[in-house]
């Protein structure tokens, strides 16, 4: 179970974080999760995709740092900014 805080994606578990794999800021480089390091390739910007002006009625999630019942994909804050894409897996 992931929870968004400071940019960063971290397990509650083990609070390893989500990270772009040997720091390479590539098109198809896989993500994985390791220790915290602080480094730009372990952290994201959530960007919602709805339309954020009208009302919102669910509200964000304290716990989990995301809005609930909104579309949104994550960024990496890497200079190039690629998106992170979840191809094949059942599991997220």
């Amino acid at each position: 179970m992931f929870k968004y805080e400071n940019e960063q994606f971290i397990n509650w578990q083990n609070k390893k974080v989500l990270e772009v794999k040997g720091k390479k800021d590539e098109e198809g480089q896989s993500v994985g999760v390791w220790s915290n390091n602080g480094g730009n390739h372990q952290k994201w910007t959530v960007i919602y995709t709805d339309n954020t002006a009208k009302t919102e009625v669910k509200g964000l999630d304290k716990d989990f740092g995301f809005h609930r019942n909104r579309p949104f994909f994550i960024r990496s804050r890497m200079p190039m900014k690629r998106i992170a894409e979840c191809v094949g897996a059942n599991n997220v």
